[in-house]
């Protein structure tokens, strides 16, 4: 995993609110864990296309792009959302997106663009008398 449960950020009291549609008074770790690997598969989703994934080791920039995809993908479960979770995974999103694009960097080496390069079938040599 790239981020653990108390890597979320979120306060405990929120992160069960978040968590426990039982109503049990604690942290559902297992929902909190689905958030995390929900938002890691669309992040490696994203990077694929350029790096070779799951990251080892992880920048802390994809912690920080994964920990803000699930906080929230668990508010978006919760039906409250508020502007700075919404605005987080938006910019989270544009950042994955433009990595895929190969227009940034996760503070790991950037691969250049791919070639694929194939010798002439038909030359000028082979062609020759037709």
């Amino acid at each position: 995993m790239y981020i653990s449960v108390s890597e979320l950020g979120i306060p405990e009291e929120l992160l069960i609110r978040l968590t426990d549609d039982e109503g049990s008074g604690s942290i559902n770790e297992a929902r909190a864990e689905t958030a995390i690997s929900s938002a890691e598969a669309l992040v490696d989703s994203a990077l694929s296309r350029v790096y070779v994934t799951p990251l080892d080791p992880v920048p802390g920039l994809v912690r920080d792009l994964t920990r803000d995809i699930a906080v929230y993908n668990r508010y978006m479960r919760a039906g409250s959302m508020p502007a700075e979770v919404q605005s987080g995974y938006k910019a989270a999103s544009d950042i994955i997106e433009k990595v895929a694009r190969r227009e940034f960097c996760i503070g790991i080496e950037c691969p250049g663009p791919e070639f694929n390069y194939q010798d002439r079938e038909f030359s000028r040599e082979y062609m020759e008398g037709f």
